[in-house]
């Protein structure tokens, strides 16, 4: 059975796994942890989201909540919507960066952030015991739709984000919204900021016309199109539900996911002047986030992978800008959610405000190699030998908040156990892609002996 269940949400696969049942039931689970009142709900384009969201709406109904439907809309601006209006929570429906087979849902409290591990296991506990409070006829919820949700959202990025673009050029900007939850409302914010817009795969009509993950190899086309046009300043490209962005320069080179986070916070600090120049993101990304931070005065701290936990972190410390290395950014000036919106936005500002080309900018960036791997190894035998893998990196500085990252000056290593299958991800950076990978095989190589 196709089901993942964690800090993420609910995700399955499509009548394998992913049945109206369990979705009532997750759903009925969730609402056993709100206040009465109001759930807002709104979903990506996927052709079984109408089955989702029958089955989430029947749900919550026989529970007595209202249900606030602001249609195909990103997941950042579910939250955004949940937050605004006071919600007793949110669910936003999507299977996120998962191919068109999938769906899921995202569970929000009324802050407009998402569950925390704690209480996603409480989720867990409510499952098994299905104690459910359902309504007599008299007491059902009512469904009511929004069409307004993208356009206050939008607003409110803009009252946040101010563009002054006198006498500056206007960029051209292209967009690959997968025909996802980004295709209407992230061009019309950059259409809004005052910038032309080539769309493409901006029809929520149609299918997924590429894995909705926005990797190098998902975008070659994007790629191709941007090249041979000539005319664009900078490319973005979206995952399922627009809360993930990755960037293409104008030559229509990927810039990479890892960089969106690096550029948004580069720009924020130098053009919106924050007193607070504290970033939040997990351990596995980047190392050049720490170097352009600190060359402008700030400091990165580091928290568990998940965006939960950096909200979290964010929280705690005050931070005035987080994220993660997956083209996730998080503007707590807007809300502790990540926001394509944002990070569009303050990418967008600082290539305006440079009068740079965006290729001049990223040659400028700090230059890493990172490999990603993963090897069988469930987590019991990972934690039974933990004090054996510390040893063999006994030259390293050791974090263990999230697995294991081991720090020498110029590469680092992150060996984490899957929350969701039994394998450990190995990531490895550093200044050449020849030892990012010696890093990597080392690891897979002396974990397959250990283990």
């Amino acid at each position: 059975m196709d089901v993942i269940f964690g800090v993420s949400g609910l995700r399955g696969v499509v009548g394998n796994g992913l049945t109206p049942e369990l979705i009532c039931n997750y759903v009925a689970s969730f609402a056993n942890e709100i206040p009465p009142g109001t759930v807002v709900i709104g979903n990506d384009s996927r052709i079984s989201s109408s089955m989702v969201k029958n089955a989430v709406v029947s749900s919550l109904k026989s529970l007595g909540f209202e249900i606030l439907d602001i249609g195909i809309a990103p997941t950042p601006t579910v939250q955004f919507i949940t937050k605004i209006k006071n919600a007793s929570g949110g669910i936003a429906i999507t299977a996120s960066h998962n191919p068109e087979n999938w769906n899921g849902l995202k569970f929000i409290e009324g802050n407009g952030i998402f569950f925390n591990e704690k209480k996603i296991n409480t989720i867990t506990k409510n499952l098994e015991e299905k104690n459910f409070k359902f309504q007599t006829y008299d007491k059902l919820g009512k469904l009511t739709g929004d069409t307004n949700a993208k356009e206050l959202h939008t607003n409110f990025v803009l009252q946040k984000i101010n563009f002054d673009c006198s006498g500056k050029d206007k960029l051209t900007v292209a967009v690959d919204a997968c025909n996802a939850a980004g295709s209407e409302i992230i061009p019309a914010l950059i259409e809004r900021i005052g910038f032309k817009v080539v769309r493409l795969n901006c029809d929520t009509n149609s299918l997924f016309p590429r894995n909705p993950e926005p990797l190098r190899e998902n975008l070659r086309y994007f790629s191709d199109f941007i090249g041979e046009r000539k005319d664009i300043d900078i490319g973005f490209a979206l995952d399922g539900d627009a809360d993930r962005v990755a960037i293409l320069d104008e030559k229509g080179r990927y810039i990479g996911e890892e960089n969106t986070l690096v550029l948004a916070s580069k720009f924020f600090i130098e053009y919106m002047n924050p007193t607070n120049k504290t970033v939040v993101t997990n351990l596995s990304t980047t190392r050049a986030l720490d170097d352009v931070v600190s060359s402008l005065g700030g400091k990165v701290i580091r928290s568990k992978v998940g965006e939960i936990n950096v909200v979290e972190e964010m929280i705690r410390t005050c931070a005035s800008i987080g994220g993660e290395g997956n083209g996730g950014v998080i503007l707590p000036m807007i809300q502790y959610a990540r926001d394509s919106l944002s990070a569009i936005s303050l990418i967008l500002l600082g290539l305006s405000k440079s009068g740079l080309q965006l290729s001049s900018i990223v040659s400028g960036l700090p230059r890493y190699y990172m490999v990603r791997d993963k090897i069988s190894i469930s987590r019991k035998s990972f934690d039974n030998n933990i004090n054996h893998i510390k040893g063999h990196f006994k030259d390293y500085s050791c974090n263990d908040i999230d697995g294991l990252k081991f720090d020498l000056d110029s590469s680092w290593i992150h060996i984490r156990p899957s929350n969701t299958e039994p394998i450990v991800r190995i990531i490895a950076e550093s200044k050449s892609m020849e030892r990012s990978n010696e890093l990597v095989q080392e690891t897979k190589d002396f974990m397959r002996a250990l283990c």
